[in-house]
Order: structure tokens, then C-alpha cells, then sequence
């Protein structure tokens, strides 16, 4: 193994033990904070706490499988899954998010709307999406799914302002830096690099971002579609 192979390894490592004690951290302050009668403001306090916690330990999550994706060992863990089921778990998994900032989701999908994926990872880019509409301003996340003979179709669509025309321009699957709104664009690079993993035949998963049309004084709001081949 050279020096660079364990340097990585030790790297997955420490990010893999951080999580671990994140989450149990997470776990003990959250009994507690329940165990409290607080006014309501600062019950509103404890949910962005609570949301933002979350949102570590799952960016942690997310480091990790997309040092993973970077191994020419990785594998993706294939299972069929009912997209609704799916849909609702995710929901249900920003119960913090929703509370802290005073979000609102819609869920749109047929109950016999299914496909083969790693769930973990598809978990891993829509809360990667999910959270840069909070970070854009929205307040309202529609999801839904459907499907056709080439493939299963994740859609991500809030009502915030729409992405902006030099991402939708730029080369995402490449990392971009964008010095005014200060990301990296290392999100959707590695949501892009993760879902590429997902392969049948000629048909490779894939990420579109676009805007929906407002209507009337309303934004445009942003809309990811992931595509999954069946």
C-alpha cells in the first residue's frame, strides 16, 4: 500500500470515528433537550440546533461515500425500492429541518413507481439538494418520482429563487468556485460522481438542474432531476 493509500485510508478513518461520536453526541443532547421545558422562542432555538446537528452528521455521511466512489474498489449496493417509500423515509428523516425553518414538503408519486439503487447514496444527494434549497431561501420542497422504460426519475423542485445561470451554464461535474455565494460546488460534483455510479448497459445515472417558468410574482424556484436507469 503506498503512502497515499494509507494516508486515505487513515483520513476515512478519523471522518468515520468523528461521525460515530457526532452521533452519539447528537443522541445524548437531544435527550436532554427533551427532558426541558423551554419557552418557545427558545424551543425554535433548540430545532435550528437540532437541523443544523443533523445536517453534520450527514455531511460526514456524505464525505465518506464520496471518498469511497473516488476508490477504484467501490461498489454500489443495488436493491429494488418502492419510490414512494423512499420519498416519505426522506421526509421523514428532515423531521429537525422542517421544524427549524418552517419548511413545508409535497410528495407526488404513484405507489407502484419503483427501481433498482443504493438507497444510502441516494439519500446521501437528495439531502444534499434539500439542503441547498433551505440555503437558497425556500420554503416548500416538492419531490416526486416517476418513471419510464429507460429509467426511474427523482425530482427535487422548491420555491426559491431558481439556481443561477452560471451554474446552470458551468460544468458541475468538474467542482466549480463561485467566490460571491462561496461554495465549491463540491456537492453536486460528488451528487454527480455518486449517481454515475449507477449503470445498466449503455444507460448511466445522471443530475439535470433547471428552473421552473414563475408564475406571476412567484420565483422561478430550482429543479433537480435525477435520472436512474432501471
Amino acid at each position: 500500500m503506498s503512502n497515499n493509500d494509507i494516508r486515505g485510508e487513515l483520513l476515512a478513518a478519523s471522518i468515520h470515528e468523528i461521525k460515530n461520536r457526532f452521533g452519539l453526541m447528537f443522541s445524548e443532547l437531544d435527550g436532554v433537550l427533551s427532558s426541558l421545558t423551554l419557552p418557545k422562542e427558545q424551543q425554535k432555538n433548540i430545532q435550528l440546533i437540532k437541523s443544523e446537528s443533523q445536517f453534520i452528521g450527514n455531511e460526514l455521511v456524505r464525505i465518506l461515500a464520496s471518498y469511497k466512489s473516488l476508490d477504484h474498489d467501490f461498489t454500489v449496493n443495488i436493491n429494488q425500492h418502492f419510490a414512494i417509500e423512499f420519498l416519505e423515509e426522506i421526509i421523514a428523516r428532515h423531521s429537525y429541518t422542517v421544524a427549524a425553518h418552517n419548511l413545508h414538503f409535497t410528495l407526488d408519486c404513484e405507489e407502484d413507481v419503483s427501481g433498482f439503487f443504493d438507497n444510502s447514496i441516494l439519500f446521501i444527494i437528495l439531502d444534499t439538494c434539500i439542503y441547498n434549497s433551505i440555503k437558497a431561501g425556500a420554503k416548500t420542497i416538492k419531490l416526486s418520482a416517476t418513471e419510464d422504460e429507460k429509467y426511474l426519475y427523482f425530482v427535487i423542485e422548491d420555491n426559491g429563487p431558481g439556481f443561477p445561470e452560471e451554474l446552470l451554464e458551468g460544468d458541475f461535474s468538474q467542482g466549480t468556485i463561485s467566490v460571491e455565494s462561496q461554495s465549491t460546488g463540491l456537492g453536486l460534483f460528488f451528487a454527480n460522481k455518486l449517481i454515475r455510479s449507477h449503470h445498466e448497459g449503455d444507460l448511466t445515472g445522471s443530475i439535470q438542474l433547471s428552473n421552473n417558468v414563475g408564475e406571476g410574482n412567484k420565483p422561478p424556484g430550482a429543479k433537480v432531476t435525477l435520472a436512474i436507469p432501471l
